[in-house]
C-alpha cells in the first residue's frame, strides 16, 4: 500500500509542476504557490487530478484501485441500474442519489479517452491548453474538443454508454445465485447493511450506513429491523466479528492536542446487557475478531515503522500473544476457527497475497491459496471449508477452499458483487452481503456444497487497467527504483524553524478580505510565520502585519504585530441647525434638519499576544472540541479624525454665523458618541475566550447535527490600564434536536451579554470608556441598540425541501432547497443615576437556502434569502441576500 500510495501522491507533484505554464506561471511568480493552485484546479476539475493518480498508481503497481471491481462497484450498479445521471451530477454528486466519489469518475474518464484515442499523451495535450489559460470559462473541455472533437459531457455520455454495454453483455453469460433477502427495505435512499455476523438467538447483526443514515447496528430477525448501538468514528476494516452477544470493533480516538496523532483502538459491547467496554485505549490495532469462547481477540497491530504483527490479546487489553514476521508481511483480516485453536488471516507480501492459518499455541503457520495479486478478502473457516471474496472472474463474488483435498469452488455468482460471508453454526445456511439497486443487502443462501460451481481461471473482460498497464509498459516500476539507505540524524528545531514555503492572495470564506505575503512553516508544523499585506475591501484600506504562531507545545503560542491605515464610513447621521443672528436664537432654520456623511480615518498600531489551547474531545459517536485563550492587546491610534472633530464625539447642533455658515457648536449641544471606536490614545484589553462543541456525526443529508451542543464565551477587560477602560462579558450556546421528521432540526440559540457602562446616560464625563464590539447572535431583521445587559434567544426549524440535481448547462448545477422558520428574541436593559431604560425585540421570519455548484467547480456554495419580519419594538419587514458557508 506504501508503493500505491507513493505512486499517487508523487502523480500530483507531476501536475502541479506540469500546471506551472502559460498564464499560470506569471500568477505563480506575482502571487505564489497558493493562486497556481486556486487557478490549476479552476482549469482542469478535481476530477481529473484523481482520477489521474488512479490510474497512475493501477499502471505502475500490482495494487492499484483501478484494478479492484469494489472500486466501481456503486458506478458499476448505477449505470446498469439506469441511474446513468448525467456529467455534472456524476462529478458534484447529489444528495438524492448515491454517486461515487470524482476519483471514481476520474479513473474511467482519463482511462476512457487514453483507450479511445490509443494516445497515452492525450491528457497532456488536454492539461497542457487548459493551464495555459486557465481564466478562460470551460477551458478544459474547450480543450478536450479541440483534441478529440467532443466536449467534456460527450466524453462522459461516451464513457457511460460503452462501460454499460460492456456490463451488461457480462452480465447476460452470468447465471445468477438465487438468494433470499433478510432485510427489509422501506425506502429508496442509499443504505448498506454491511458485515453480517450471528447471534445466539439466530438473529443476524449488521452495520448499517448510508446516504441518509449515520453508521450504527441494526438487529434483522424475522423481517423486522431493531437498532441496537450507534458507534464512534469507526476504523472500517471490512469486518466485524461476534461470538454470543458480544461485538468487537475498531473506533479512532485522537490525542487531545495534537489532531495528527491519532489511535484505532478496541470496543466491545454486549448486546443482551446493553453494555459498552473500552478493550484497549491508545493502540494501533486494526480488525478485530473474538474468540468463540469469548476469551480472546485477535487483531492486528500496526508500528509507527511500519510493521504489522498479528497479536492477541485479552478482553482486557492485555497482550497475551504477538506472534514473529520475518518476513515483514502484512497481516488483516484476522479471524478465529470456530473451534479457537488457529487463526485464519490475509497475508501480504511482495510476491502477493494469499490466506494463511497460524495455530494459536505453536505459531505454526500454513499458506492455503497461490501468491497472486488478487484482491481477496474476507476469510472465515468452518469445518474443511475456507471461505473468501474473491475478483477473480472481474465481479467480486464468494469462494471456497476445501482444505482436505485443495479443491476451490465459486459459491456464488452475482450481477454486481457478493461478500463477507458467514456460516451459521449448524451448517444450514450462509449469509452474506449482495450488492442491490439501493446498497448491501444482508441475502442469505443454503449451504449447498453440491451447488456450488467448479473453480475455473477465468480471462477477464478487458477493462482500463489492463490497457493503460499495457500503454505504460512499466506494471512493477517499483522493483527497478534503487533501494538506498540513508543514516538518520536528529532534527534540529531551531535550525528549521524559518522555512520560506508559500506567499500569494488568500480569500477568507467571507470574501472581505485579500492577505498578501509569504508563510513560513517548518517542516515539523511546530512554528508557522505570516508576514504581508492585508487588505479590508469593505473599508479599502490595508494593514501590513507578522504573526508568529509557535505550536510546539502543548499550548500554542500566538503573536501578532499589525500597523493598519483604517477608514470606516458611518453613513449619513442626522443633525439639528440653529439660527443664532435672529433675535431669538432658538429660531430654527427651514430645512433644520439635515444629514451628513460621516467617515472616520485613523492610523493604528496593534500588538497582540496570548496563549491558546485547543483540545480534541471527539469519543464515540460525537465529534467534540474544547479550546481556551487569552490575549492581551494594545491598540494605539494616532491622527484620529472624522468629518466634523477630532475626536469621538460629534456635536448634534450645528449653528449658523452671520454668512449663515453652519458650524458645529461643541460647548453647548448633545452629541454623537462612538464608543467602540479608539480615539488618539492607546486602548489596552485582555480578551479571555471559551468555546466547546459535542455534535453527534451526520449522515450526508443531515443539515444540522440530530443532537449536539456549542457554548462560545468571552470576557473583554482593561485591567493593565491605559487611556481607555471597559469590560464586556459575553455568552451563548446553541442546542439541537431532532426535528418532526428525519433530516429535520430543532435548534436555537441563547445568549447574554453585560457591558459594565453607563449605556443611556449622560456620558459627558465617561468619554474614556470603550464598548467592545457585540458578540452574540441578535435579533434578525431588526435595528438593536446597545444596552448594559442584554438577552437573546432564537428557535428554528431547518428542513430539506428538495433535490433537484437540475443544472442550467455549465453554469449552476442546483442539489438541494432547503428553508428555515424563526422567531428571534430581545430584551435589553439599562440603568443610570438618571433612571432605567429597557426594550423588547421580537422578529419572525423564514429563510430560503440553496447548496449548489457554479462553474462545474467541485466546491459547494450556500446562498439564499432571508425575510425577516419585525414584531417589537416597531413593525419593519426586511429582505437580505446570504452567503453561507463554502466548503472547500
Amino acid at each position: 500500500w506504501l508503493d500505491a500510495l507513493a505512486a499517487h501522491e508523487f502523480r500530483h507533484v507531476v501536475q502541479f509542476d506540469r500546471s506551472n505554464t502559460g498564464f499560470n506561471r506569471a500568477l505563480y511568480y506575482l502571487f505564489g504557490p497558493a493562486t497556481l493552485a486556486a487557478m490549476a484546479n479552476v482549469a482542469v476539475p478535481s476530477w481529473f487530478w484523481e482520477g489521474d493518480a488512479v490510474v497512475t498508481e493501477t499502471a505502475f503497481t500490482p495494487g492499484g484501485r483501478g484494478r479492484i471491481p469494489n472500486f466501481n462497484l456503486v458506478f458499476r450498479t448505477n449505470l446498469m441500474e439506469g441511474r446513468s445521471f448525467n456529467y455534472h451530477k456524476q462529478y458534484l454528486r447529489s444528495y438524492k442519489h448515491n454517486i461515487p466519489n470524482h476519483y471514481v469518475l476520474g479513473y474511467n474518464m482519463v482511462s476512457y479517452l487514453r483507450e479511445r484515442t490509443k494516445d497515452p499523451m492525450i491528457w497532456e495535450k488536454v492539461t497542457g491548453q487548459a493551464w495555459k489559460i486557465p481564466f478562460i470559462p470551460f477551458t478544459f473541455s474547450n480543450a478536450i474538443h479541440k483534441q478529440t472533437g467532443f466536449h467534456v459531457t460527450d466524453l462522459y455520455n461516451l464513457m457511460a454508454k460503452e462501460l454499460s454495454s460492456s456490463w451488461e453483455e457480462q452480465a447476460s453469460t452470468l447465471s445468477l445465485t438465487p438468494f433470499t433477502r433478510i432485510n427489509e427495505r422501506n425506502t429508496t435512499a442509499y443504505t448498506d447493511y454491511m458485515y453480517p455476523q450471528l447471534l445466539s438467538d439466530g438473529s443476524v447483526l449488521t452495520l448499517k450506513s448510508g446516504i441518509g443514515d449515520i453508521s450504527q447496528f441494526r438487529i434483522l430477525k424475522n423481517g423486522e429491523e431493531k437498532r441496537s448501538f450507534v458507534p464512534g468514528m469507526l476504523n472500517e476494516s471490512g469486518m466485524l466479528s461476534v461470538s454470543g452477544n458480544l461485538v468487537v470493533w475498531n473506533e479512532y480516538t485522537y490525542h487531545p492536542r495534537w489532531r495528527m496523532k491519532s489511535y484505532s483502538v478496541i470496543r466491545m459491547y454486549d448486546l443482551e446487557n446493553k453494555r459498552l467496554k473500552w478493550v484497549t485505549g491508545k493502540t494501533r490495532f486494526t480488525g478485530a475478531a473474538l474468540s468463540p469462547d469469548q476469551t480472546k481477540i485477535a487483531t492486528v497491530e500496526s508500528t509507527t515503522d511500519y510493521h504489522s504483527v498479528l497479536t492477541v490479546i485479552d478482553t482486557s487489553g492485555i497482550i497475551l500473544k504477538r506472534f514473529p514476521n520475518e518476513e515483514d508481511a502484512f497481516y488483516s483480516m484476522a479471524r478465529w476457527s470456530p473451534d479457537g485453536s488457529e487463526i485464519i488471516s490475509l497475508k501480504t507480501t511482495q510476491r502477493g497475497k494469499t490466506i494463511v492459518s497460524v495455530k494459536y499455541q505453536t505459531g505454526e503457520e500454513r499458506e492455503f491459496l497461490p501468491y497472486s495479486n488478487h484482491n481477496i478478502g474476507h476469510p472465515v473457516l468452518f469445518g474443511n471449508y475456507l471461505f473468501f471474496n474473491s475478483p477473480e472472474s472481474g465481479i467480486d463474488n464468494i469462494y471456497v477452499l476445501n482444505t482436505s483435498t485443495g479443491e476451490r469452488l465459486q459459491v456464488t455468482s452475482s450481477k454486481y458483487g457478493a461478500y463477507n460471508p458467514t456460516i451459521t453454526p449448524d451448517g444450514a445456511l450462509i449469509y452474506y452481503n449482495e450488492q442491490s439497486r439501493d446498497g448491501m443487502d444482508v441475502v442469505s443462501i443454503p449451504f449447498d456444497p453440491a451447488s456450488w460451481k467448479t473453480y475455473e481461471v477465468v480471462k477477464e473482460p478487458k477493462s482500463f487497467y489492463q490497457v493503460i498497464t499495457e500503454q505504460e509498459g512499466r506494471p512493477h516500476l517499483f522493483d527497478s527504483i534503487p533501494q538506498t539507505s540513508y543514516t538518520s540524524s536528529n532534527y534540529n528545531k531551531i535550525s528549521g524553524i524559518v522555512n520560506p514555503y508559500s506567499w500569494g492572495v488568500y480569500f477568507n470564506t467571507g470574501l472581505t478580505q485579500a492577505d498578501i505575503g509569504i508563510s513560513s512553516q517548518d517542516i515539523l508544523s511546530t512554528t508557522e510565520i505570516k508576514a504581508g499585506y492585508l487588505y479590508d475591501i469593505n473599508e479599502r484600506t490595508g494593514a501590513w502585519r507578522l504573526g508568529v504562531s509557535y505550536q510546539n507545545w502543548f499550548p500554542i503560542i500566538d503573536l501578532n504585530v499589525q500597523y493598519a491605515q483604517r477608514s470606516v464610513n458611518e453613513g449619513d447621521l442626522v443633525f439639528l441647525a440653529i439660527d443664532t443672528v435672529q433675535t431669538t436664537p432658538t429660531v430654527l432654520l427651514d430645512s433644520s434638519l439635515f444629514s451628513q456623511n460621516i467617515k472616520f480615518n485613523w492610523n493604528e498600531k496593534t500588538f497582540e499576544g496570548g496563549i491558546r489551547l485547543p483540545l480534541i474531545t471527539t469519543n464515540s459517536r460525537y465529534h467534540g472540541n474544547f479550546t481556551v485563550a487569552n490575549y492581551v492587546g494594545v491598540t494605539e491610534v494616532t491622527d484620529f479624525r472624522n468629518t466634523v472633530t477630532n475626536e469621538r464625539t460629534i456635536p448634534f447642533v450645528y449653528r449658523s454665523g452671520p454668512n449663515t455658515e453652519l458650524t458645529p457648536d461643541f460647548d453647548n449641544s448633545p452629541f454623537y458618541f462612538f464608543r467602540d471606536y479608539v480615539g488618539n490614545g492607546t486602548l489596552v484589553s485582555n480578551r479571555f475566550t471559551l468555546s466547546a462543541y459535542r455534535l453527534l456525526k451526520q449522515s450526508r443529508r443531515d443539515i444540522y447535527s440530530k443532537w449536539g451542543q456549542s457554548i462560545f464565551l468571552n470576557w473583554y477587560s482593561t485591567p493593565y490600564g491605559g487611556d481607555y477602560s471597559g469590560d464586556q462579558f459575553s455568552f451563548y450556546t446553541t442546542l439541537y434536536f431532532p426535528g418532526l421528521f428525519k433530516h429535520h432540526s430543532l435548534w436555537g440559540y441563547w445568549g447574554y451579554q453585560g457591558t459594565e457602562l453607563p449605556i443611556g446616560s449622560d456620558v459627558s464625563d465617561n468619554l474614556n470608556n470603550y464598548i467592545f464590539r457585540n458578540q452574540i447572535p441578535l435579533p434578525r431583521g431588526l435595528t438593536i441598540n446597545r444596552f448594559q445587559k442584554f438577552y437573546s434567544m432564537s428557535a428554528n426549524y431547518t428542513l430539506p425541501v428538495w433535490y433537484p440535481d437540475i443544472s442550467l448547462g455549465p453554469i449552476v448545477n442546483f442539489q438541494r432547497l432547503r428553508v428555515n422558520a424563526f422567531t428571534d428574541y430581545g430584551f435589553g436593559s439599562s440603568s443610570s443615576p438618571e433612571g432605567s431604560v429597557s426594550r423588547t425585540y421580537l422578529s419572525v421570519g423564514g429563510e430560503l437556502r440553496v447548496d449548489l455548484n457554479i462553474f462545474r467547480l467541485l466546491n459547494q456554495f450556500d446562498i439564499g434569502f432571508r425575510f425577516s419580519y419585525g414584531i417589537q419594538p416597531e413593525s419593519v419587514t426586511t429582505f437580505e441576500f446570504l452567503l453561507g458557508t463554502i466548503n472547500f
